[in-house]
Parts: C-alpha cells; structure tokens; sequence
C-alpha cells in the first residue's frame, strides 16, 4: 500500500536542512519504488512546533521536525541534552550522543512516536541588545524563552530570570518593539531568522545544546511493509547525519557572520563563568526535582560525560566560540 507522510517543521525552504531533507525524501520514495514518499511543510506553514504535534495528534499531520520542549510532557527524557551548561565541548556532545541516542529513539517509541532521527543545531549563546557578562546583569533583561516550554521557563528560573514566553514567529517583532531585548539561541538560527539585525552582544558562552527531532507517529507507518518501513528510517537517518555534519559546518561559519554583521562579543570573567555554572547546576537539580528530566538518565549522562572528560584530559577541543573561530 502506497503511503505519503506529511511532515512539518519551522526550518525555512531553501535551507541547508530542507534540501538535505527533501533529498532523503526522493531517496526514500526511488528506494520503495513509490510504496513510501514523504511531503514537508516548511517555514512554518502549518503553524509552531506545538500547532504540528497537536496536528499530528488530530492526524492532520503523520509527523514533524520539532524541538524536545514540545514533546516534555511525552518523554520527559526528550530533553536530556538540553541540561543548562552540561556539556563543556562537542566531543562531549558526541560521546554522549552516541551513547545515549538509542535510549531517546526507545522512550519516543514508548510515547507513540518513530524518531527518524536527532538533528543538532547547535549550542545556544545569549545574545541581547544590551551589554551584559554577568548573571546580576541577566536578571535585569527582558529574556525570551520559546511558548509552552516549561523546561526552559524553570531553567531561567532557577538563574532568577524572569521570562517573556513568545513563539518562534513572534520573536523578531517582539526584539523590534523591545517586548524582548534578550534570546539564548545557536548563531546558526539566528542568521536565517534575522534575529541578528536587532541584536548588538553576544555572550560567549555556551548555555545550553539545542537540537530537534524528527518523528512521525508510529500509527502513521501501519500498513507499510516492513522492508519499507527499514528503508525509510535508514535512508532518512543518514540524511539526518548529514544534516548535522553541514549544521557543525555552518556553526562556526555563522560566528564570523554574526562578527562581520557587527555584533560584539562579550568574554565573562573566570568568576562570572564559575556563578553562571554554579547555577547551571541548580537549575539541573529542578529539572530532576520537578521530573522535567529523570534521576536515571541524568545518571547515564553524566557517567559518560565523566569517562569522556577523563580520556580528554591532556586534549580539550572547545566549542567554536571566540576559540574556535
């Protein structure tokens, strides 16, 4: 039986992202001989990551390119990687990552979705219209934190920030008008979404990693042969890698982009850097309190993360910041 999945995301038409996307796509649809083809909705189109999987719920949609936030009150786990300054570097992110994908791709299916697979996007930075280094200075801005994301809204807490929830769409306008002066977010999605235009400072320092999911419901593959089914998830996976290879790519591309726009970049001192990762580990401590996270998965992380640290301690590869540029 032919079947054609209906996929949403909020990346714009025309980005590195769609086009690896819609290549798999076509891959997909040669390699089932049609049996399996797959349609986008990009840009936004078919509304905000919470709209998409409210649509696929109603099975308007079969699935989406969503970020973990959405999908919190699913699997809280989704969000693992999302723990404010947990990760120091990106061999961190990758001995991590391989380590525990698989066990994000088991606690989505035991959530009814088939993740096709994790994009990163990159570290998120704060990036304000004011010049700020210090976490006393952050408390004084007017900091956005994505709709209907309580993870993030509880980790701005735990720094004592108070935040000014908006969509994704209502970012730019609520940075034109001053509802907003500050976003935490990779410089890769900054740039496309034209956020940088009215931002002045960035502030080097990685606060949290950023990355979507790409799933469809599981019900959405009833009817499609198994050997289909294989092919879909292997052919869309390595198009998915490929995603994040030109994303790692284009991360350090975009910090001399945001350079040449004329953003400043602002180096926090030994001490501010220590109180923002005290914090951080507060803020991780609600996340596990509040169950936003589990004790479990935080457990693995972390062990991973210290053997990681331990067979880099004579070589630490920073994320490209104002080292890595």
């Amino acid at each position: 039986m032919a079947a054609t999945l209906k996929i949403a995301t909020t990346a714009p038409d025309g980005s590195s992202w769609m086009r690896v996307l819609r290549q798999a796509g076509a891959d997909v649809a040669a390699a089932t001989e049609g049996r399996v083809k797959i349609k986008y909705y990009p840009g936004g189109v078919r509304g905000d990551d919470q709209q998409v999987l409210r649509r696929i719920r109603v099975r308007q949609l079969d699935g989406g390119i969503v970020q973990t936030g959405v999908l919190n009150r699913l699997f809280a786990d989704a969000q693992i990687y999302n723990l404010p300054m947990v990760f120091e570097n990106l061999d961190e992110v990758d001995a991590v990552r391989e380590a525990m994908d698989p066990l994000l791709v088991e606690g989505l299916a035991d959530a009814g979705f088939v993740a096709l697979g994790i994009a990163e996007i990159g570290m998120a930075y704060a990036m304000s219209t004011k010049e700020v280094r210090s976490i006393a200075g952050a408390r004084r801005l007017k900091v956005w934190s994505p709709k209907g994301d309580r993870p993030a809204e509880r980790a701005l807490a735990a720094f004592r920030i108070q935040p000014i929830p908006l969509s994704l769409a209502e970012v730019l306008t609520g940075l034109q008008t001053d509802l907003i002066d500050t976003v935490a977010a990779p410089p890769v999605a900054v740039l496309p979404l034209s956020w940088h235009t009215k931002l002045r400072y960035v502030l080097d320092l990685p606060f949290m990693y950023i990355y979507s999911l790409v799933v469809v419901s599981d019900r959405s593959l009833q009817g499609i042969a198994d050997a289909d089914v294989a092919t879909l998830k292997r052919t869309m996976g390595a198009g998915i890698a490929e995603v994040d290879r030109l994303n790692r790519a284009d991360h350090s591309a975009a910090w001399q982009a945001l350079e040449k726009q004329g953003l400043q970049f602002l180096s926090p001192t030994e001490e501010e850097v220590a109180e923002w990762r005290s914090t951080a580990l507060l803020a991780t401590q609600l996340w596990i309190d509040e169950g936003i996270v589990s004790k479990r998965m935080h457990g693995t992380l972390m062990k991973v993360l210290d053997a990681t640290r331990s067979a880099q301690a004579v070589r630490t590869v920073p994320e490209p910041g104002l080292a890595g540029r």
